[in-house]
């Protein structure tokens, strides 16, 4: 990788520290100006030596790491899923009003009830496992990509519509060539946007489904009162969001860049 690659990553990943930083920062101002009892509220450094000081501190990692990795899992597959449903159908939205038209009153319906009355008819209906969770998180991803996709697909030059359409260009042509490409932005912003709500329906799909990752293993701790494990899974998911936010950013900042050189050539 070049010079300006490496730049741009380094420039996410500082971001990512700010943020960090400021998130721990609030996160003790908190506690601490509401006056939590440590048994409860449990600080950063609290969380720290469960995870890596304490007799038992191996056993406790092992075991937010395996929740991690099924949270993890759940959240791809619904993420993933859900831009690349939403993708389609914002093309189709695109290409046939009439179908939008059709389409998207159900969708609203459907997307006006709570989540958490949703979940479980989701989960009756796809069952009560990896599938169930990720059809889940699907559905919390789907409508504002969506919604951003095909305002972004719409969102093109009429000069150039025009242009494409003198040079015998169909709609086709104009989807290929002018509308996906001036999507990127959006398709982008919603990829983000997405990472953050694909963690809510994944940690909400696990509490009331399945009961397994870190969704999971909050809901048991709190039952038990061990705050310790409470807090550890709490930090870890927003670790996690944050690295994902990361991620995406990075990828978005590089590949706006070489969309940006090859216009320029």
């Amino acid at each position: 990788m070049n010079d300006s690659v490496w730049a741009v990553i380094g420039k996410r990943l500082g971001l990512l520290a700010i943020a960090a930083t400021l998130a721990v920062i609030v996160w003790i101002i908190v506690l601490e100006s509401m006056d939590v009892i440590p048994l409860v509220g449990k600080r950063p450094w609290d969380v720290w030596n469960w995870l890596f000081v304490a007799d038992d501190a191996a056993e406790n990692r092992a075991i937010i790491l395996s929740n991690l990795l099924i949270t993890a899992r759940d959240c791809i597959v619904g993420y993933v899923l859900g831009l690349v449903f939403s993708f389609v159908l914002a093309i189709v939205f695109v290409m046939s009003r009439s179908v939008e038209h059709a389409v998207i009153p159900p969708i609203m319906l459907a997307r006006s009830i709570p989540l958490l009355v949703m979940t479980p008819l989701i989960t009756l209906v796809f069952g009560i496992n990896v599938i169930g969770v990720s059809a889940v998180v699907t559905s919390v991803v789907f409508f504002p990509a969506l919604i951003n996709l095909v305002y972004g697909l719409r969102a093109v030059n009429p000069q150039h519509v025009e242009l494409v359409h003198a040079y015998g260009g169909t709609a086709w042509t104009v989807l290929r060539k002018i509308s996906i490409p001036s999507a990127m932005p959006a398709l982008f912003a919603s990829a983000r946007l997405s990472v953050p709500l694909a963690v809510t329906g994944a940690m909400i799909g696990e509490w009331l489904a399945t009961g397994e990752g870190l969704g999971g293993s909050i809901s048991r701790a709190a039952g038990a009162f061990d705050f310790n494990q409470m807090w550890a899974s709490a930090v870890t998911i927003a670790v996690m969001t944050m690295l994902a936010y990361s991620v995406v950013s990075i990828v978005e900042a590089l590949v706006t860049r070489r969309f940006g050189a090859v216009a320029a050539d």
